[in-house]
């Protein structure tokens, strides 16, 4: 099978996600926005996520402090 006309010197340009352009700002507020999103989805559904963090770290907040 043939190649496309012209594409023997072709450069693919490589697929970067926009958050790579983000200032500190904007990224901080994208990974909020994300946070808060997956806790939003984790309570809608019954906190499956939280258990399996309490079941591996436990309930007390100074445990994940330490870890």
């Amino acid at each position: 099978m043939s190649r496309p006309q012209g594409s023997k010197n072709m450069q693919q340009k490589l697929a970067t996600p926009d958050t790579v352009l983000f200032s500190t700002e904007e990224r901080v507020k994208f990974l909020a926005d994300l946070i808060v999103t997956r806790i939003a989805e984790d309570e809608t559904e019954g906190f499956p996520l939280l258990n399996a963090i309490k079941k591996e770290v436990g309930d007390e907040p100074a445990q994940l402090a330490t870890r």
